[in-house]
């Protein structure tokens, strides 16, 4: 609708009762599209007028009003240019030409566009770009576009890694991600798959909405191997794999073994303690080694269940070892030693209860 203001538009000194106006060609009084007024001896008001159904241009609108006796006043006239909007579209940077830019759905053909469009952009990369918008009116006569200076952000949604070898933009290994713009803060859940133990790079980049992936970063990391076994030797290497076997219970890249290492036999002195690994796939370890000092001694203090090394295993070590029943990796107490305390732990226990070490 087009608005106007009418003022002092008067029908022969009498109350104007109705108005009416038309486009270029006065159809005759009372022939016209009406429009309502009140019961007053002039018009001061703004009055709507509707374009549709008129081509791109200079038009003229008539209007006039009847008073109360039925008597028409004169018709006003003004030139008026009206935009009727059909169409519109948009462009990124470079203008393509009239007509060729990416077509944009309007929410209004009002003569002066107030209305929304959704732009799009899906291939812009980000950064400060330029943003050009046209309309078209009836007649096919296209606006000047107006350019507008837009920061376009990045919208990531998902991405991609891969390990030590890049398979190419697009062919790693996809995840998912919320929704976030310009700055990613988000946990990942990564596979080594089938990546051997070691050091290996890995990489990941991620994709906007826009569809073009972002930088490939890269990190450094080390797999470890699980550790399915281990042995122990004291000064001399007989070489891997024919030590004294170590009891692991819990595979994994550390264990924790739950036993004593006797020096019986061993002269007072200095010796060195080695201990190695093996892990799933054969591979052992380097041995690491500590100085042990072995004393003399003719006492023996303590026995198996005499947790407060009292020479009695009585009530005092049962609240002791009752206090870490269920545990896991608690040596002292694991009388089985399978790394866990528990009911074969008490059940042995219980056995020797009441007696008094050797």
């Amino acid at each position: 609708m087009l608005a106007l203001a009418l003022g002092q538009l008067a029908a022969r000194s009498q109350l104007i009762v109705a108005g009416e106006y038309f486009w270029d060609t006065d159809p005759g009084a009372g022939l016209a599209t009406p429009f309502d007024v009140a019961d007053l001896a002039s018009i001061d008001a703004t009055v709507s007028f509707s374009p549709a159904g008129l081509n791109e241009g200079n038009h003229i609108l008539g209007v006039r009003t009847k008073n109360s006796i039925g008597q028409w006043s004169d018709t006003d006239t003004k030139t008026i240019y009206v935009h009727q909007f059909t169409g519109a579209e948009y462009f990124w940077n470079t203008d393509p030409g009239a007509g060729n830019g990416t077509p944009a759905a309007l929410s209004t053909t009002l003569a002066e566009f107030n209305g929304n469009i959704t732009i799009s952009t899906v291939g812009v990369a980000p950064g400060n770009r330029y943003l050009g918008v046209r309309t078209k009116g009836k007649g096919d006569v296209w606006s000047v576009p107006k350019v507008q200076k837009v920061y376009v952000p990045t919208v990531y949604s998902e991405g991609e890694y891969f390990w030590d070898a890049d398979p190419g933009v697009g062919n790693g290994t996809s995840f998912s991600l919320a929704p976030q713009i310009d700055n990613l803060d988000q946990e990942v859940a990564v596979n080594s798959g089938e990546s051997s133990p070691g050091v290996h790079y890995l990489f990941s980049r991620v994709r906007g909405i826009n569809g073009s992936f972002g930088t490939t970063y890269k990190k450094r990391f080390y797999i470890s191997r699980n550790i399915v076994g281990g042995e122990y030797f004291w000064d001399t290497d007989p070489g891997a794999g024919n030590g004294t076997p170590l009891g692991v219970i819990a595979v994994g890249d550390s264990v924790q073994v739950c036993g004593a290492v006797t020096t019986n036999g061993f002269a007072p002195g200095i010796y060195w303690f080695y201990v190695r690994t093996v892990s799933e796939d054969g591979q052992w370890s380097h041995p690491k080694g500590v100085e042990v000092t072995v004393t003399e001694s003719t006492v023996t203090v303590g026995c198996t269940g005499d947790f407060d090394l009292n020479g009695n295993i009585n009530t005092s070590d049962l609240l002791l070892f009752l206090g870490s029943f269920g545990q896991i990796g608690i040596c002292s107490f694991d009388i089985t030693g399978d790394y866990t305390v528990n009911t074969s732990d008490l059940l042995l226990f219980l056995g020797a209860f009441g007696t008094t070490c050797d």
